[in-house]
């Protein structure tokens, strides 16, 4: 049995609060969802089509969209945990195998397929919880991490990564943004360890420049707008990685496209 089984099984037998609705195939369902069920947001679908191919949507993300992102900080949170680690908001990538995937959406790759504003764990059963660009989508941030805050074990661990400059990006809808001392303060009740930009300023500008320009040509066209934001993201998808340096400035968080926190449960 792989570590992956290991962790999953522990899950089930100590740290679920309240019974699936339904198993299969080493998946639980605490909500009723379709499969097939589609975002209202026109260019959403485009990348929900594609999250049905990880390897390739993965790609994608770290290619041709307009942002560059140092793997850095996460590639250390993940090295520091171990135990029972779920990435919240998960899609269909799995990080790093051990890990359980937690989305609202059946996704291959999906282990518990849940709402995260009520996860279906135990007080204090959790080891550490990551979740990368999820919390603007979630109607309620500070119910989700208060949630996150109450599975997690004590000294437990949480990773956020949230973004401040960026588009309108439904998945399946969009409600929020924050600075870096707005992200700090969103995570109150845990200590913070780590923090800072995750994303720099010229991943922040060239989403901006890529999304205006395409509204403009487009004349209110929202298919247009699509084939003419592909067709940017392609033609300019390398000046994303000039970031590998000016995410580093100090001023870099005036126009950072992301940023992260890491911090953990203080043991009361």
């Amino acid at each position: 049995m792989n570590s992956k089984e290991n962790n999953f099984s522990t899950l089930i037998k100590s740290s679920l609060a309240i019974a699936p609705i339904k198993k299969q195939s080493n998946k639980l369902y605490f909500r009723d969802c379709d499969r097939n069920e589609q975002p209202s947001d026109s260019f959403d679908r485009i990348k929900f089509f594609f999250k049905k191919y990880p390897n390739f949507y993965s790609f994608l993300i770290n290619y041709i969209s307009p942002v560059f992102s140092s793997q850095r900080p996460l590639n250390k949170f993940l090295h520091s945990v171990d135990g029972i680690v779920l990435n919240i908001g998960s899609g269909n990538s799995r990080r790093k195998t051990g890990i359980l995937n937690v989305d609202m959406t059946d996704y291959e790759n999906v282990d518990i397929i849940c709402d995260i504003h009520a996860l279906p764990f135990k007080d204090e059963s959790v080891d550490a919880i990551f979740n990368i660009a999820v919390l603007e989508h979630v109607k309620s941030p500070q119910f989700v991490l208060k949630e996150i805050h109450r599975v997690l074990k004590p000294d437990g661990k949480v990773f956020s990564v949230i973004p401040f400059m960026q588009p309108f990006h439904a998945s399946p809808n969009d409600f929020q943004r924050y600075t870096l001392p707005g992200i700090e303060i969103l995570h109150y009740e845990f200590e913070k360890v780590d923090g800072g930009v995750y994303s720099g300023p010229i991943s922040g500008a060239l989403w901006v420049f890529q999304e205006c320009l395409a509204s403009i040509l487009s004349f209110g066209s929202p298919m247009l707008r699509n084939y003419l934001t592909i067709l940017l993201m392609c033609l300019t998808w390398p000046i994303k990685f000039i970031d590998f340096f000016t995410a580093k400035l100090k001023t870099a968080q005036n126009l950072a496209s992301t940023f992260y926190f890491h911090g953990k449960k203080v043991k009361k």
